[in-house]
C-alpha cells in the first residue's frame, strides 16, 4: 500500500543554491509534496546570478521595508498563499521577516501546523530596547508546533528559550557530490604550495582580519602558505590595505565566483578556514568537508559545533583569537601527514552529510509533528 506523499510548504527568504537542492531532492522522493515560497528573488548581500525556479518554487509578490532593515521583506498575501497551498505542514525561515510576522502571527490564530526553522537566535549584545523589540519577533515561536533548529548550537539555544517544545536537529544540507568529484580529479598535492582557503563575505563578522592577522604570524616560517579568499564585500578594501607588499603574491583575493565555479577551487586547496565572530550555520564548512579537506573554525560558527572535531578532521578556536588560529594553521601546514589524516577524516564525514540525509531529517521531523495532531 502506498504512503501519502507529506505535503510541506516552505516559507522562506531567497532560492539560494543550497536551499534549493534540498528542496529539489525531497521533491524528487516519494517522501514529500514540496512547494516553498520565497519572500525575495534576492537579497544586497548575495551577488549568485537569478536562479531557474522549479515548478514548486514561487516568489510572493511584496516589497522590502527598508527603514526596518536589508532583510524586512513584506508580502501582503502570505496568509492566502498558505491558505491556497492546503498543506499539512508549513516551515517559516527567519522569524525577524515583517512576512515571517504575519505568517506566524496568522497561523496561530487558526490552529494551524506549523514549525519554524532558524539559526541560532541572535549573537551580539543588545540595549534595553533592542532586547525588547528581539522579544516580540520571537513571541510567535511560543506557538509553533515544532522547531528544527539549524545545528546541535542552535537546538541548545532553542531548548532553553521554549522548554517542553519538540526540537529537531536539521542543518542546512547540500550536493556535496560535485565537491567530492572535483577533489577526485585533483591529484596528490604538490611539495609547492599549501593553500588556505576561505569563503565567504569579506566583513568584520565573518573574522577575516583574524585569519589575515594570523596568516602574517606563520607567513615568515611558512614559505609554502598561501591564502586565498573566494568572495567579495564592503570591506576588501580594508583586508587588501592589511597586507604588506612582501605577502602580496601569496594573498589573493578572488571576488565573486558563480557556484559551480567554486567546487574545483575548494579542490585546489589543502586547508579550509573560517574564522568568523558569528555564523548561525556555515554551509561553506559542508562544502569544504564535501572537499576533503582540513577545516579549521571559529566556536562561533554553528556548522563548526557538529562538522568539526578537533583533532579529527581539524580544529575548533576561539573566535577572534589571532595567537590560537595562527597556532591552529601554523600546526597543519607544516606536517603533511596530519593534513592527509585530517583530510581522510573530513572525506569520511562528508559521507553522512549529503541531501538523503536532510531528506531523512524532514522525514522524521515531519512524520513527529504530523503523528501528534492526529493523535490529538
Amino acid at each position: 500500500m502506498a504512503i501519502a506523499k507529506r505535503r510541506i510548504l516552505f516559507l522562506t527568504v531567497i532560492p539560494s543554491p543550497y536551499q534549493q537542492q534540498l528542496f529539489a531532492h525531497m521533491a524528487e522522493t516519494n517522501a514529500f509534496d514540496v512547494r516553498v515560497l520565497y519572500y525575495s528573488i534576492g537579497a544586497w548581500d548575495r551577488q549568485w546570478t537569478a536562479p531557474k525556479l522549479a515548478p514548486y518554487e514561487t516568489v510572493m509578490a511584496g516589497a522590502k521595508m527598508r527603514w526596518l532593515g536589508e532583510s524586512a521583506y513584506y508580502n501582503p498575501r502570505v496568509l492566502q498563499h498558505i491558505s491556497d497551498a492546503d498543506a499539512d505542514l508549513v516551515v517559516v525561515s527567519d522569524y525577524s521577516a515583517p512576512t515571517a510576522q504575519i505568517a506566524m502571527r496568522g497561523m496561530g490564530q487558526k490552529g494551524k501546523q506549523w514549525m519554524f526553522w532558524g539559526e541560532v537566535p541572535g549573537f551580539s549584545s543588545r540595549g534595553h530596547v533592542g532586547s525588547f523589540v528581539r522579544r516580540r519577533l520571537q513571541a510567535p515561536l511560543a506557538q509553533a508546533t515544532a522547531i528544527a533548529a539549524i545545528g546541535s548550537k542552535a537546538v541548545a539555544a532553542y531548548e532553553e528559550l521554549f522548554r517542553g517544545k519538540p526540537v529537531f536537529n536539521i542543518p542546512y544540507f547540500c550536493d556535496l557530490r560535485p565537491y567530492q568529484e572535483a577533489r577526485g580529479r585533483t591529484s596528490a598535492e604538490t611539495a609547492g604550495a599549501v593553500s588556505i582557503l576561505f569563503s565567504g563575505q569579506l566583513i568584520e563578522r565573518k573574522g577575516v582580519d583574524v585569519l589575515i592577522q594570523a596568516f602574517l604570524r606563520i607567513a615568515p616560517s611558512h614559505d609554502q602558505a598561501r591564502l586565498v579568499l573566494l568572495g567579495s564585500g564592503p570591506e576588501r578594501g580594508r583586508f587588501d590595505g592589511m597586507v604588506p607588499h612582501a605577502l602580496r603574491e601569496r594573498v589573493v583575493f578572488l571576488g565573486h565566483r558563480e557556484p559551480h565555479l567554486v567546487p574545483e577551487i575548494f579542490a585546489a586547496s589543502q586547508i579550509f578556514c573560517l574564522p568568523s565572530r558569528h555564523d548561525g550555520w556555515g554551509v561553506v564548512i559542508n562544502e569544504a568537508v564535501g572537499a576533503g579537506l582540513p577545516v579549521v573554525v571559529s566556536d562561533a560558527v554553528g556548522a563548526g559545533h557538529d562538522l568539526v572535531r578537533s583533532g579529527v578532521n581539524g580544529y575548533v578556536t576561539r573566535a577572534g583569537d589571532v595567537g590560537e588560529l595562527a597556532e591552529a594553521l601554523s600546526r597543519i601546514v607544516g606536517d603533511a601527514q596530519l593534513r592527509a589524516r585530517l583530510a581522510e577524516a573530513s572525506a569520511t564525514m562528508a559521507e553522512r552529510w549529503g541531501l538523503a540525509e536532510g531528506v531523512s531529517r524532514w522525514v522524521s521531523a515531519a512524520d513527529t509533528v504530523l503523528s501528534r495532531r492526529n493523535a490529538a
